[in-house]
């Protein structure tokens, strides 16, 4: 008899046999005394080995296996193969305990999703539930792991028989368990698996699982006038109601179709009850939460990240790089990520968080480990991880100064979901670890009594929102309790340190650090400057005003280009630079050249562009396009600022130094000047090997397009000539209208004859 039954069920009426009715005149006999002294020894030692018995199961060590419904393909098979593996591991102490928990999923095959409500677990075939069946009764399994069948939703069909395969039931309040032969006709063959299931197990009375297959049977709860109970069907109710045994009766089941059975009816032979999911290991005396094969000990290869100090967009890019190269090229399988405390914010937490849920589970196993207490979004990283440990004397907890915008919020909201779904973790608490006005709390469903947490803005949209009662507050605001962060699973156990849960995987020492290739680790020390991007803007700016000054392409176009790609390659690994931003910087780019050798002068695209490359370069500082907060607006304003300071100054700089740098030893190789050359008219004269000021004022015949600069035909004599207004094409008279030495400059005629 299992500690849970209830006794009372067996022995409904103790005191009808112990003490006298009234009519007997109220005296107790010495024989019933000592009888019932007796019985209070024994029932004192059951109470004091039950009351041991959590004690002793909590040195177990309990697994999930997931069993999907209905059981069709090889659904059987995936589950047989998990609980071998867990039969097969090496352990220390008692039988581990395996929890099959039999819930309806999508079946792939047919494209679609299960039906709705509790009829998502018909359609079991037969063949494939009997081969679970015998496979969880097989010798090398039963005696090495304890089973239990977890229910936590109604299941129909012959689903019923591998649950009837394990030593233990356990049910949601709200599940029912019955109708096996739903699906196809009844015969011999299948009768006989139920037998057999039933008198191998005895989890259930035979005449209570008969009522599932036989639409015509009936079962009766009988009180015996021996003092025994016993739940049989109509024959053998028959047969002892002629025989004068039966002093009181129960019908359990009338007949007159498929039986079902609720968690509340069957609790009295044997099943355990459970609110929901996060109440499994407590009924079974387990402390931390339920395993998966997958952390069964083997030949790992592990390395260990810590995370710690600033986690920056470009530190999280390092991090990525640097795991998928552990993956791909060392092929580690072991990923033991340590939280310390770190600056970081929600958007490189989610990131990161993201790439370890990712993970494909069959290759790379990530144990996270809370070391320290944490606050705001880097806990995330952690509970990503397919096993979360929170150490003794660490608490995790939403940061208390932070504030959001609804805006702000929803994209959190947005994120979180898919980070809980992905790892399996409770949104609620998710959503209050990064939000301190949120407040999570346990609701129970008034017309159903479902039990579940959820956050407040959770329950605004549920479709029967109104019939949602709060029961307790379950977190909020503050450090999270850690017994409840265990209970829901937001972690996965509790650990004095983290050798307990490596021992659990097998491993007697922590892996070693995973390091940062070289290259990563001096691009991390060059995006640590944060000095550097202004340097290489305020070089950009002062080079393109050279540019502006000198049209052409020339060093200072090349400069402004090297400095430009520089700072946007920074701000890239910084996270910052998206495609917005490339496409103004180069648009602008484009509008400028339109500006400089397509429409001269200094109009619309001249003005557009610059106006286009500020944006790009003031986008590229930040990590948002439009600020919704006092805080991103603030940062907006400062990056104006220092833009446009150096924009400012780039031009300053060139107006007062344009001298300076043309006589300076080390740029005089910028402008070739010759040897000696000190005095400016000298310079003049020299340069100026072709005099034309013969030219000054002739009429003559452009050869081709003034782009500014071009060709003209004055008489028999074609030189090169620059146009001081707008683009001139060829073939248009222009007449010579200043020369300086060999420059000559030309405007566009009309009316003119050629001389």
């Amino acid at each position: 008899m299992k500690h849970t039954l209830d006794l009372n069920s067996y022995f409904p009426a103790p005191v009808d046999y112990f003490y006298p009715r009234k009519e007997e005149g109220g005296r107790l006999n010495p024989a019933a005394r000592l009888l019932l002294a007796i019985i209070g020894l024994f029932s004192g030692g059951v109470q004091w080995a039950y009351s041991q018995a959590p004690q002793l199961a909590a040195e177990r060590q309990g697994y999930l296996v997931n069993v999907e419904l209905p059981l069709v393909g090889d659904r059987d098979a995936l589950a047989l193969q998990q609980i071998n593996r867990i039969a097969d591991s090496p352990v220390e102490g008692e039988r581990p305990i395996v929890v099959l928990q039999f819930k309806a999923t999508a079946v792939a095959e047919g494209g679609g999703e299960p039906g709705n409500g509790s009829m998502g677990s018909r359609g079991s075939q037969f063949e494939r539930s009997l081969a679970l069946a015998r496979g969880l009764n097989k010798p090398e399994v039963a005696s090495r792991v304890r089973l239990v069948a977890y229910v936590p939703e109604s299941i129909y069909g012959h689903a019923v028989l591998p649950v009837l395969a394990c030593e233990e039931i356990l049910l949601a309040g709200l599940a029912e368990i019955g109708r096996a032969s739903i699906d196809e006709p009844l015969d011999p063959t299948i009768v006989g698996a139920y037998v057999e299931a039933v008198a191998r197990r005895q989890t259930l009375p035979q005449s209570i699982v008969m009522s599932m297959l036989d639409p015509n049977a009936e079962v009766y709860r009988l009180e015996l006038s021996d003092g025994t109970t016993q739940v049989v069907d109509r024959a053998e109710a028959d047969k002892r109601r002629k025989a004068g045994e039966v002093r009181r009766e129960t019908t359990l089941w009338s007949g007159g179709g498929l039986a079902q059975y609720s968690g509340q009816q069957l609790r009295a032979y044997g099943c355990i009850l459970v609110e929901d999911t996060t109440e499994v290991p407590q009924a079974l005396g387990l402390r931390g939460t339920l395993r998966t094969s997958q952390q069964l000990p083997r030949q790992w290869r592990g390395k260990k990240l810590t995370i710690g100090g600033q986690l920056n967009a470009s530190r999280v890019n390092q991090i990525i790089r640097a795991i998928t190269n552990a993956v791909e090229q060392e092929q580690v399988n072991l990923l033991v990520i340590e939280v310390t405390p770190t600056e970081c914010d929600f958007l490189q937490a989610a990131r990161l968080s993201s790439t370890i849920t990712d993970l494909d589970a069959d290759q790379v196993y990530s144990l996270g480990i809370v070391s320290q207490s944490l606050t705001g979004a880097v806990a995330m990283i952690a509970v990503a991880c397919d096993e979360a440990v929170l150490l003794t004397e660490a608490r995790v907890g939403p940061m208390q100064d932070l504030k959001l915008n609804n805006s702000e919020r929803e994209t959190m909201q947005l994120v979180v979901g898919d980070l809980a779904e992905s790892a399996n973790r409770p949104l609620p608490l998710l959503s209050a670890l990064n939000d301190p006005s949120v407040a999570v709390n346990e609701y129970i469903q008034q017309e159903t009594g479902k039990r579940a947490i959820f956050a407040e803005w959770q329950v605004a949209k549920q479709a029967d929102a109104n019939q949602w009662e709060i029961k307790k507050r379950v977190a909020g605001g503050q450090a999270f309790e850690s017994e409840m962060a265990l209970r829901y699973r937001l972690f996965d156990s509790i650990d004095d340190s983290s050798s307990v849960a490596l021992h659990r995987l097998g491993i007697d020492q922590m892996p070693a650090e995973l390091k940062t290739p070289w290259l990563d680790a001096s691009i991390q020390h060059i995006l640590a400057l944060s000095w550097l991007p202004r340097l290489l803007l305020t070089i950009g700016f002062f080079a393109l005003m050279i540019e502006l000054g000198n049209p052409g392409i020339s060093a200072g176009g090349l400069l402004a280009a090297v400095c430009f790609t520089g700072f946007f390659w920074i701000e890239g690994l910084n996270g910052n630079v998206e495609a917005l931003e490339i496409l103004l910087f180069v648009v602008g780019l484009i509008a400028l050249a339109i500006e400089l050798f397509v429409l001269p002068g200094f109009g619309l695209f001249g003005i557009g562009g610059l106006l286009m490359l500020l944006i790009s370069v003031v986008l590229a500082s930040q990590t948002f396009v439009w600020p919704t907060t006092s805080a991103q607006l603030s940062e907006v304003a400062s990056n104006l600022f220092w833009v446009s300071c150096m924009a400012l100054g780039g031009m300053i700089g060139l107006l007062f130094m344009h001298k300076q740098i043309e006589n300076s030893p080390m740029m005089r190789w910028v402008t070739l000047q010759p040897a000696g050359a000190d005095d400016t008219d000298e310079l003049e004269m020299r340069e100026a090997i072709v005099h034309r000021e013969h030219l000054l004022g002739q009429a003559g015949l452009t050869t081709t397009r003034l782009n500014p600069s071009g060709k003209a035909q004055f008489g028999r004599e074609i030189v090169a000539v620059v146009g001081t207004g707008k683009m001139i094409d060829e073939g248009v008279p222009v007449h010579v209208v200043e020369v300086r030495g060999n420059l000559i400059l030309v405007e566009e005629s009309s009316n003119l004859e050629l001389s």
